[in-house]
């Protein structure tokens, strides 16, 4: 067979390939059910959880992410990679969003033996930035970029969180893992920008994630988010895994800095999805939430006000065209959204009724 043949066979089977690999359908609705409680409870991290991870695996990754809402009205997420789950080596990325949700964001690709992280505690060295755990409720984290320099003092407000002892949880099956450690902080401190220097504080978030094999093959999409609504704190998420057989939905609450509630059976639907007109990729539009068990109830309708951002993550991975495109168009095309939405409902504390209003963020992750 001469080459031009050859040629001419590959891309058929190329283009007929693509379509099955670019297109998914949109789901009417996504259920996430129990006919049984998962207790997961209610213990923070250790120093140890909380610190580089001994991970053996093909592709393994670890991440340690922060965010928080500026009293100005801005927000800032920032994340310290070990290495990034995209390219494999250790980054560092600082986004400022303004009051309107415009987005300045700096992010850098460091060598592999910049980043020194412990395995005993959670302190971090990087050119770029750093974290330091001082003791149970205070970290110090720092980002330096070009563009942009930002050192914070968190203190816990609302507690960690270490989901053990139930299913889909802990143990060597699992190949995706995850840690608040805190599921409310304050946060103080400055902002250097174009040289001028000013103070901020506001209220933010602080988790870890790692795991053992490229996220893709790990699973296809997850939606997370987080509600503060008076005294009480509220994190959820469902991960669709691509192994059907594992459950898990994580639902925290916190009353002050108490957790009242640490599981892995609510019931979170997930519906009204839309597609991206350019990522080609669905998020909904509508999620409920509703648990029951142990004194402690739960009914948030979450329902979509904009879309904030809307990100092709290969486009920002660094890695080179041809790998962008091979990579969207037959293995993955990972892209993320973050969504304003408003939610109400109500919390039901052991039998004390509390209704529930407000604004809320959400993210979705695909993975597809």
């Amino acid at each position: 067979m001469n080459k031009r043949l050859i040629l001419l066979v590959v891309t058929v089977m190329l283009i007929s390939f693509i379509p099955a690999c670019t297109n998914l359908n949109k789901p009417s609705e996504t259920l996430g059910k129990n006919n049984y409680y998962i207790d997961w409870g209610k213990n923070p991290p250790t120093p140890r959880d909380m610190a580089k991870h001994t991970i053996k695996g093909e592709n393994t990754f670890e991440w340690w992410y922060f965010d928080g809402h500026l009293d100005t009205g801005e927000t800032f997420v920032g994340t310290f990679l070990a290495p990034s789950f995209t390219i494999g080596k250790p980054g560092v990325t600082f986004s400022l969003y303004g009051s309107d949700w415009t987005k300045e964001s700096h992010d850098l690709t460091l060598a592999d033996d910049d980043m020194k992280v412990s395995a005993e505690d959670i302190n971090l060295a990087c050119s770029a930035g750093y974290i330091r755990r001082l003791d149970n409720d205070t970290y110090l984290v720092g980002w330096n970029l070009e563009g942009i320099k930002a050192d914070f003092k968190l203190t816990t407000l609302a507690p960690g969180w270490l989901p053990l002892g139930g299913a889909d949880v802990d143990g060597d099956k699992k190949d995706f893992f995850w840690a608040v450690h805190q599921g409310q902080n304050h946060f103080e401190g400055t902002i250097v920008k174009n040289g001028i220097t000013r103070k901020v504080k506001g209220v933010g978030y602080a988790d870890h994630n790692w795991g053992k094999k490229s996220l893709n093959k790990i699973a296809t999409s997850w939606v997370w988010g987080r509600i503060i609504t008076g005294k009480y704190t509220i994190i959820y998420a469902d991960v669709q895994y691509r192994n059907r057989k594992i459950n898990s939905r994580p639902l925290y609450i916190a009353r002050g800095n108490q957790i009242i509630v640490g599981t892995g059976s609510p019931t979170i639907r997930q519906f009204d999805y839309v597609t991206h007109p350019e990522l080609k990729r669905h998020y909904p539009r509508q999620i409920y939430i509703d648990h029951t068990e142990k004194g402690v109830e739960a009914h948030i309708q979450i329902h979509f006000r904009t879309l904030v951002e809307d990100v092709d993550i290969l486009t920002v991975s660094n890695l080179n065209p041809f790998t962008q495109w091979f990579a969207r168009t037959f293995v993955t095309r990972p892209t993320y959204f973050r969504i304003i939405a408003d939610y109400n409902g109500s919390i039901v504390d052991h039998g004390i009724f509390i209704p529930i209003k407000g604004e809320c963020l959400y993210e979705v992750m695909g993975l597809e």
